[in-house]
């Protein structure tokens, strides 16, 4: 059901969005592992002590507890989140809204091979985005920090950041794939996976707004169980579960629903 001239049309496009994205991520994570020390996380709590930024500069002094509490706190949240909103979009409503896809189901090419050529493609580029991520990640250690990487709980750390984008991108692609309009595909799109980051954000200001943690997905991403390495399989076993539901119904109701061509 995978159609390669389309897989190609589609890598083409969107080769400019998945190259700056990741770009950017490499470019933060060798920045954080250059600058890093022990003093350097010190003097950041110490400055922080008594404000509300010292709810968030917490780490156990470590390169990789460092990261967790920097990098994989926003850097790593936010440019995925933004790359797949986009992409999502472009990739089935963006094409529906403005009759571009009409061209492509005028050849012998089904929409449910269409759809499934687009998730096949959604997901690779995710797995290229965290992939050159994490070797990038790895290399710079080694050059800045030598040794001072614990390497399985980082690449640990990347597989849940995959997984957590793995799940945002299904929100967004099962949304295009729904909707027949841009603006009604990235108002929940990008809405949902947006509201989950504020709240994520909020929750971290307060002990007090720890109940929020049952409002926001990003609570499946626990870099804390990540780096105590335990506490994680089965919040990385959810955001695989739905990202396969949410997923299926995209491509289901894609196949099944008219389409204004």
């Amino acid at each position: 059901m995978f159609n390669a001239p389309y897989f190609a049309h589609l890598t083409r496009s969107n080769l400019k969005f998945l190259a700056a994205f990741t770009l950017v991520l490499c470019l933060f994570l060798t920045v954080m592992t250059n600058v890093f020390t022990p003093e350097t996380v010190t003097d950041l709590q110490s400055a922080a002590r008594g404000t509300i930024a010292s709810q968030i500069l917490t780490g156990n002094g470590t390169l990789i507890g460092f990261m967790a509490n920097s990098f994989y706190a926003l850097m790593a949240i936010i440019f995925p989140m933004v790359y797949s909103i986009l992409t999502g979009n472009r990739l089935v409503a963006e094409k529906v809204d403005k009759g571009s896809l009409a061209g492509f189901l005028s050849t012998p090419v089904t929409r449910l091979r269409i759809v499934l050529t687009s998730t096949l493609y959604l997901l690779i580029s995710l797995i290229v985005m965290w992939g050159l991520t994490s070797l990038v990640g790895l290399l710079a250690a080694e050059a800045f920090q030598p040794g001072a990487l614990d390497r399985e709980t980082f690449l640990l750390m990347n597989a849940g950041a995959f997984l957590y984008h793995l799940a945002v991108s299904s929100i967004c692609f099962c949304s295009s794939c729904i909707f027949n309009t841009s603006r009604n595909s990235l108002t929940f799109g990008a809405g949902l996976p947006l509201l989950f980051f504020v709240i994520s954000l909020l929750r971290k200001l307060s002990l007090d707004l720890d109940f929020l943690k049952y409002f926001t997905l990003n609570t499946l991403f626990d870099t804390e169980a990540i780096l105590q390495g335990s506490g994680y399989a089965a919040d990385f076993a959810i955001l695989a579960c739905l990202s396969a539901v949410l997923y299926a119904v995209g491509i289901l109701w894609f196949k099944e629903k008219d389409l204004p061509l």
